[in-house]
């Protein structure tokens, strides 16, 4: 009976020791609140969860909980909101020109002590055009992710049937005007084919700017730098009208979401989007899809670089940004963000990604997907990488519209933009 009740005795503690042990692991495990958006078409949502899963199968100290948040400025303002009531994320994808709001509210790190640190990032291995909108006051604040530049998207089959050449998008404005007329389709006064759309986006519109010859943002640390009201701009926006009175692209505003929809349906026979778009265009389409560059302007080729970075956010402790680092430091091994760039379209914003497996043996079969990042040379820091980007933003796209509806002309448009950016950069501390 002693014998029996000491044996009792003995596997009670030994199960309290078992429960003290699962329940210090436990505790050790850090759950990562992640926040992400999805700016372009397709099912993009579904890869990021994926590779959430893919960590944390392999990460018993770390559980990251994705959080999809809508669009690039959903995704902000819900972002701003979580940092403001003291209870951010732990790591978000944001938009490299959101740089300078996230540092106004104390919202983010410098990652360079973690890119130092022998757990660090080869930081020189990121193209220099996706690095230049993570850099402020000389110091690193976030990491390449979903980058991408705008690209010209072609139905090869309708290039075939007026007589096009398929393998030759236009390389100028004025090829794409010549070519936009002999695409367009009609069924009396019904347009069934238009010969190209260009969505009515700030976003686009910085690198028709930059094709002229001025980048309406600044191309170094300057957060109070907005040239809207330039010759270059004028220029690039009263080309933007011309294709609406060529008759080759729809009147009125051309919604983001639109352009890729008419396309796959054959509605339009070119668009401008973004390399995010590739891989739903290539699946969706029920054409050989093409793509080039953007046609250059007056000053030749330009491209204005986008997309979203992950940050690590402050006030969250140290141990948990420690985790944060290791998150993102997984993400954005070289096979793994190839595997994103197949999956999405976006540019693998690191050199190392293109020459291993699984993007290496890709590009090679998809020729398409190398287009975006043969244009880098000719891309620039993205617009508008102020304070008050987000207002900024919204004006540029207002004055744009403005245009596409006939309400003003170029000149006057650009004039009330440059205005009223001029009053957000004012309120944010800017002299003007």
């Amino acid at each position: 009976m002693m014998f029996k009740k000491s044996l009792f005795r003995a596997l009670l503690v030994l199960c309290s020791l078992l429960l003290l042990i699962g329940g210090a692991a436990a505790q050790d495990v850090i759950t990562l609140q992640f926040f992400y958006p999805v700016g372009v078409a397709g099912p993009l949502a579904q890869a990021i969860d994926g590779y959430v899963a893919d960590f944390n199968a392999t990460h018993d100290h770390i559980q990251v909980e994705p959080v999809f948040t809508g669009g690039y400025s959903e995704n902000m303002a819900r972002a701003t909101a979580a940092i403001l009531s003291g209870q951010p994320p732990d790591v978000a994808i944001l938009l490299g020109i959101d740089i300078y709001s996230l540092i106004q509210t104390e919202g983010i790190i410098p990652l360079d002590d973690y890119i130092a640190s022998e757990e660090g990032l080869d930081i020189d291995d990121f193209f220099d055009a996706f690095m230049a909108n993570n850099i402020a006051d000389d110091q690193v604040w976030s990491i390449p992710w979903q980058r991408s530049t705008p690209i010209l998207y072609y139905n090869k089959d309708a290039f075939a049937e007026v007589g096009l050449d398929p393998d030759s998008p236009p390389a100028t404005w004025e090829e794409l005007v010549e070519y936009g007329k002999q695409l367009v389709v009609q069924d009396g006064d019904n347009v069934t084919r238009w010969g190209v759309e260009v969505p009515s986006s700030f976003w686009l519109f910085a690198n028709f700017a930059i094709q002229a010859g001025q980048h309406i943002g600044s191309l170094g640390d300057e957060p109070c730098a907005v040239y809207l009201d330039t010759p270059e701009a004028i220029e690039a926006l009263a080309f933007l009208r011309r294709l609406q009175d060529e008759g080759i692209m729809p009147d009125g505003a051309v919604a983001w979401g639109t352009a890729p929809a008419d396309f796959i349906a054959g509605a339009s026979a070119m668009i401008y989007h973004s390399t995010g778009s590739l891989s739903t265009l290539l699946a969706n389409s029920p054409f050989e899809v093409g793509t080039g560059f953007m046609p250059g302007g007056s000053a030749g080729y330009g491209a204005n670089v986008g997309g979203g970075n992950f940050y690590i956010m402050a006030d969250i402790g140290q141990e948990r940004q420690d985790a944060a680092w290791e998150f993102i430091r997984w993400m954005v091994r070289p096979e793994q963000i190839g595997q994103w760039g197949i999956d999405s379209g976006y540019v693998a914003p690191r050199a190392a990604a293109w020459e291993v497996d699984p993007l290496k043996s890709y590009a090679e079969e998809v020729p398409q997907a190398s287009t975006a990042r043969e244009q880098l040379p000719y891309a620039v820091k993205e617009f508008p990488a102020t304070f008050g980007g987000q207002e900024i933003q919204v004006i540029t796209t207002q004055a744009i519209e403005a245009v596409n509806t006939g309400e003003l002309t170029p000149e006057e448009a650009l004039a009330i933009a440059q205005e009223r950016a001029n009053d957000v950069l004012t309120q944010n501390g800017c002299e003007l």
